[in-house]
């Protein structure tokens, strides 16, 4: 069909109405709430979050000609959509691929409805060459999605797929700029008959149909088999780490923005507790605050507990830890405090002592160059040298599109297992100060983000309240 007729089709003649929306007035309005979630979405509108030169970096250490990825957070990461379909079926959808050289585009291969549905109304800024599929034209063909004596011969593909106008209303600005991005998209590339054919010929152009290639999925394989290509995959996992280690400079405002709600959401939540309370009380009252600020909650760990289905009564004279985790945009905050509902014991108060003066010790030697094992080694030395003698774990990991994000020990393909990382500019770190002593009137913790710069460490949420009183 002509790409023309895709939109007069839609439209037939009918005229455009604007479309807003209704202006929202509530506390939410009020206290600004949402001021900078809606900031992170400008953000991820502008550009894709991954650090692109990190990507190419790494694709020359492992030897690898490329990258294909299909998981919703990895699609994320590549381009700023969030693959609901793939959610929704918690199976594959969409594809993106990257090569090692850097002249060629990225590729973004997709169902074509889902494309005009979802993806346009992003309008995220991106260079890339999109290969969208609709389905095999049975009625032409008579393939019935099956290759030819081993011929491999593309079947001619269904027309694109678009909702029509019944002229009854004008249609809006959005469903018109669907309409005219989709068109010019299949004129630049025409659609392709399903998913195999529009990854082949994706591979094609960037040359990875004979390359290696690290995968997040195993499908990714299996249609590279069934296409007879002859490259080759391994687990893209480790690569995938290496990359996301180092933030770019829109994850690293993403994560401000991420770490600071959940801390605020945390704190908010605590300061609403009373006697009596429960556990899932506080953890819906986690989950509000989180909610009313654009972050989606994970988890909240009360008192050592994980556990979804445990539940008890805080009251007053209770001492517990807390570990709170939440993402905006898919970037996690992570945030550990200490709370105490009236006079601690004695124990709790040199146990809270101990961990912020251990924390103060590491923040000050945090810079690039630091190795893991000697910011353990820093904060325990510290608190020894003070006479305090409890066990403190003392933990960092990497954080960003994962809790914990960085690349273990033992490469593509193994069991992941935490290696004894370097420092460099531009991670973004948590140390996990939890003490794993019993019988002292509670529980403890003390945790917060730092970016790496060039010469030392950042904190990217607010870190005062390091024991919260009610």
């Amino acid at each position: 069909m002509k790409r023309r007729d895709l939109i007069k089709t839609s439209l037939l003649g009918t005229a455009i109405a604007s479309f807003t929306s209704p202006s929202i007035k509530s506390q939410t309005d009020d206290k600004d709430y949402l001021t900078a979630h809606l900031r992170a979405a400008e953000i991820v509108r502008k550009g894709p979050p991954i650090n692109l030169n990190q990507a190419y970096k790494v694709l020359n250490e492992e030897g690898l000609d490329g990258l294909i990825v299909t998981l919703p957070k990895n699609i994320f990461y590549f381009t700023g959509y969030y693959d609901h379909l793939a959610v929704r079926y918690s199976s594959p959808s969409s594809f993106v691929l990257l090569s090692k050289d850097e002249n060629k585009k990225m590729c973004i291969v997709m169902n074509q409805f889902i494309y005009y549905f979802s993806f346009i109304d992003g309008d995220f800024n991106l260079d890339s060459k999109d290969y969208l599929f609709t389905g095999w034209n049975k009625n032409n063909t008579g393939l019935e999605g099956k290759l030819s004596n081993n011929e491999i011969q593309e079947p001619i593909p269904s027309p694109p797929y678009t909702w029509t106008s019944l002229e009854e209303h004008p249609i809006s600005l959005i469903e018109r700029n669907r309409l005219e991005t989709l068109e010019e998209k299949l004129d630049q590339i025409p659609e392709s008959a399903d998913y195999d054919w529009a990854l082949k010929k994706a591979m094609e152009y960037l040359e990875l149909d004979k390359g290696l290639i690290g995968i997040d999925h195993q499908v990714i394989k299996q249609i590279i088999d069934k296409m007879n290509l002859n490259a080759k995959t391994v687990d893209g996992d480790h690569a995938l780490r290496k990359i996301k280690i180092i933030k770019s400079k829109r994850e690293i405002e993403l994560m401000r923005i991420s770490a600071q709600t959940n801390a605020d959401s945390t704190i908010s939540a605590i300061k609403q507790l009373r006697n009596g309370a429960t556990h899932q009380d506080l953890k819906a009252l986690f989950f509000s605050e989180c909610s009313k600020r654009g972050n989606v909650p994970s988890l909240l760990q009360i008192d050592t507990v994980n556990s979804e289905v445990y539940n008890k009564e805080l009251k007053d004279g209770d001492s517990f830890a807390i570990d709170a985790v939440s993402h905006g945009f898919h970037y996690n905050g992570d945030f550990g405090r200490t709370v105490f509902m009236g006079e601690p014991t004695k124990s709790m108060k040199k146990a809270t002592e101990a961990i912020s003066l251990g924390w103060d010790a590491v923040r000050e030697k945090l810079r690039p160059g630091l190795r893991y094992s000697e910011i353990r080694r820093i904060g325990r030395d510290a608190m020894k040298k003070a006479g305090y003698k409890y066990s403190v774990a003392l933990t960092p990991h990497s954080i960003g599109l994962s809790h914990t994000d960085e690349p273990g020990k033992n490469g593509a393909g193994s069991f992941w297992q935490k290696d004894d990382l370097v420092l460099e500019e531009n991670m973004i770190i948590s140390v996990d100060l939890p003490v794993l002593n019993t019988g002292i009137g509670g529980s403890a913790h003390l945790e917060d983000l730092t970016l790496i710069t060039s010469d030392g460490g950042e904190q990217i949420n607010d870190i005062g309240n390091r024991i919260i009183v009610l």
